[in-house]
């Protein structure tokens, strides 16, 4: 017998954006409820439970931040895709070198013609989210003395779309704020 558990839906590729709404919902359900297990008291054990609970809130929004730009990527990669079907274009978008998000941009602008400016803010701040997801995906939520990382870290401050404590944080939020970039890209995307 099947369980109400047993039904999942899913979506098409192309649709992948949809996804977006189920990933913030259940972070939003999951961030509510590590909410309410927070103590009020200010004792050492008050604030060592605090502190575990917070790190348990950031793990899980960094999981939902990284899991949501492949969504986008996917997203992006799949309209080319059913583009390139639809126009009977010989060369693929894995034939190109760029990966990711560039790969579907490049393909889009040199192979089928789109006429994408992107040197428009969201584009600029999709990048900077992509290198955010990048250093998170390689590195992790901290940042090394290195050079390269202070200036990942000066870039990543100025950011609307993350907070840095040093280390990297979102709220539910940023992350919502994340999730209305993506929108805007997808809609520049497609028109």
């Amino acid at each position: 017998m099947q369980q109400p558990e047993d039904s999942t839906f899913g979506v098409p590729r192309f649709l992948s954006f949809i996804d977006l709404a189920y990933l913030l919902e259940a972070a939003k359900a999951a961030d509510e409820h590590l909410a309410s297990k927070l103590p009020s008291d200010r004792t050492e054990e008050a604030r060592n439970k605090i502190g575990n609970l917070n790190a348990t809130r950031q793990s899980l929004l960094r999981a939902v931040f990284i899991s949501s730009f492949g969504t986008i990527e996917q997203n992006l990669d799949e309209i080319v895709s059913m583009e390139r079907a639809k126009r009977g274009v010989y060369l693929a978008p894995a034939d190109l070198k760029d990966r990711g998000v560039k790969r579907s941009l490049t393909y889009a602008v040199k192979v089928l013609g789109a006429e994408i400016d992107l040197g428009l803010s969201h584009w600029k701040d999709l990048f900077l989210v992509q290198d955010l997801r990048n250093h998170l995906v390689h590195y992790g939520p901290d940042f090394t003395s290195g050079k390269e990382h202070e200036e990942r870290f000066n870039r990543f401050s100025d950011s609307k779309y993350v907070t840095l404590r040093p280390m990297i944080c979102f709220t539910i939020p940023q992350i919502e704020h994340i999730f209305n970039l993506y929108m805007t890209c997808i809609d520049d995307f497609i028109k």
